[in-house]
């Protein structure tokens, strides 16, 4: 069944807060989020035995490090499809996994820190992957995770069997998994700062007036 992914901790609302608020910068905010993602197959399936869950965890310790985690959910009843779409009665392996983001961005993966597959790989621009032991019909992948600097934003993954290419994916009828995100750029955080400073004019003004009545 597909499901909804829960939200992901919008970092801006909190940079402002701490504008608007200086003590909030002395309360460290620990993101703790997990979610279900669905990814369609390569007919655009995307509920049902043929669709293929995807269990998330994002969580940061103490020191700002992030660390992604991924379980690949492989439902029963899956079974490798014709060409045309018809499904045939042999059962269907998950084998890969990969998500899709860019390693070599300041902070954005951890190197040494990609673990849960027999092989695992760096891809660079392309992001991680994971291949591991065959997961039949009914059964559930390693954990597969790694660790960042940068908090998450949502972005593409496909998994594969032992015939690719990949029979599921996000794009462009599957659901997206969070991904670490990247350095906001200038205009964006000059954004921030412009609201949290107008946020504090608006409130020095409403001292002033209501200590002028």
């Amino acid at each position: 069944m597909k499901a909804t992914n829960k939200p992901i901790v919008v970092l801006g609302a909190i940079f402002c807060l701490s504008l608007i608020n200086p003590s909030a910068q002395a309360q460290q905010v620990l993101l703790n989020e997990n979610g279900t993602s669905t990814l369609a197959d390569a007919f655009g399936t995307d509920s049902g035995p043929e669709a293929l869950p995807v269990a998330w965890t994002v969580t940061e310790n103490g020191s700002g490090i992030y660390t992604y985690t991924y379980v690949i959910n492989n439902p029963a009843g899956d079974v490798l499809l014709n060409n045309n779409g018809t499904p045939t009665s042999t059962p269907e392996i998950v084998d890969t996994f990969q998500v899709g983001f860019d390693t070599t961005a300041a902070g954005a993966y951890i190197m040494g820190t990609q673990s849960g597959g027999v092989f695992d790989q760096n891809n660079g621009t392309a992001g991680l992957t994971w291949s591991f032991a065959a997961v039949p019909a009914g059964s559930a992948s390693p954990v597969l995770s790694f660790e960042s600097d940068l908090p998450p934003v949502m972005g593409n993954a496909n998994a594969q069997d032992a015939n690719p290419p990949s029979p599921w994916s996000s794009y462009p009828n599957g659901q997206q998994v969070p991904v670490p995100g990247q350095v906001p750029e200038p205009a964006t955080v000059s954004l921030f700062l412009m609201s949290g400073l107008l946020s504090l004019k608006y409130r020095s003004a409403l001292r002033g007036f209501v200590g002028g009545r």
